[in-house]
């Protein structure tokens, strides 16, 4: 059946207040895990982590059309019924769309770096937005964040030193290979990766 997103729409702050969700009938109020990517991408770890944890729900908000389209047709085709995707702006809805203390896990991997300092104010991972995230996660819930820019990293860290309920804590060892994790490795980039705890 065709997803039912137009090819254009309005402006990314319209969109924000009226998020798309596929399914279009779901409760996350039905589930005891929840697991949240923000800018799933290509889909590649969304579906790891609904491979990984069937008993869970899997949530992808991403806010690009295409990609959201292409990533419905790749769960249709893979058949994944713990999976939800849902069109919007992450920095302005995750705390109408997620209860207080309700999320186990947020992962954001790679997100645009807006390296030019004019343009810094666009990044996803401030102060603000993290404070958002700590309110959704429950105790002991992590904010898992990958980049390759050096200067968004060392800014990341300051911002989340600055949220009295979360804890910087050593980063997996075992990172799954996304697909810019590879691409920014072979070229020989350094990956920063940070693991958030909310206390």
């Amino acid at each position: 059946m065709p997803v039912p997103i137009k090819k254009k729409t309005s402006s990314p702050p319209e969109i924000a207040r009226t998020p798309f969700f596929y399914p279009a009938r779901i409760s996350l109020r039905d589930y005891d895990r929840i697991i949240l990517e923000i800018g799933p991408g290509r889909g590649d770890f969304l579906f790891h982590l609904a491979e990984k944890n069937p008993e869970a729900v899997i949530v992808g908000i991403e806010i690009k059309e295409k990609r959201v389209a292409k990533l419905i047709r790749r769960v249709e085709n893979r058949g994944l019924k713990n999976v939800v995707i849902i069109l919007s702006d992450a920095k302005d809805v995750i705390e109408k769309i997620f209860e207080n203390s309700s999320v186990e896990e947020i992962h954001i991997n790679f997100p645009d770096p807006w390296p030019k300092n004019r343009h810094s104010k666009n990044r996803l991972i401030t102060e603000l937005f993290l404070e958002k995230c700590a309110l959704i996660l429950k105790d002991g819930g992590a904010i898992n964040f990958a980049t390759d820019d050096f200067t968004y990293a060392q800014a990341a860290e300051k911002s989340a030193l600055c949220v009295k309920r979360i804890k910087l804590a050593p980063p997996s060892e075992d990172q799954f290979p996304t697909y810019f994790a590879m691409k920014w490795k072979m070229s020989g980039r350094k990956l920063n990766y940070f693991r958030f705890v909310k206390t």
